[in-house]
């Protein structure tokens, strides 16, 4: 009996947890503007590595893009969302009373993370979102 209770606790915390999903998109990364150079988009990306990039301003791709993630890329954003206790520190940190900060919002494997003010560090995983947009081959949309 406790044989099967650990292998679902175990299941839960590792970087496969955050791979499991029914809902799409699989990940959605946004940037919001700020009063200065700040930059804006939002990512999606579907389970199946289909991506879709939206860069508003202060990025190195403006406009609407699509690109294909693999297998190993998107098990990368999941090790670093582990790495980053994603579910632990899942939540809504956020001030109504402070409107001037940008906000970063990542939707992941059913989490919800959005760090506007006092956010738990992320750092390391919006590295690794961000590096990822950029090496990614994206071709333009036209929209």
């Amino acid at each position: 009996m406790l044989l099967p209770v650990l292998m679902v606790v175990a299941g839960c915390s590792s970087p496969a947890a955050y791979l499991k999903t029914a809902e799409e998109p699989w990940l959605r990364y946004e940037r919001t503007p700020c009063f200065g150079p700040c930059p804006a988009f939002i990512l999606e990306v579907n389970s199946d590595g289909d991506a879709r990039y939206n860069g508003r301003r202060n990025v190195k791709f403006e406009g609407t893009f699509r690109g294909q993630w693999d297998e190993q890329t998107l098990r990368t954003v999941a090790e670093a969302a582990h790495q980053a206790d994603l579910k632990r520190n899942a939540g809504v940190y956020d001030n109504p009373l402070v409107t001037d900060l940008p906000t970063k919002r990542i939707l992941l494997g059913g989490c919800v993370f959005v760090d506007r003010i006092e956010a738990p560090p992320m750092d390391d995983l919006y590295g690794v979102l961000d590096s990822l947009i950029s090496l990614t081959d994206w071709a333009a949309t036209g929209q």
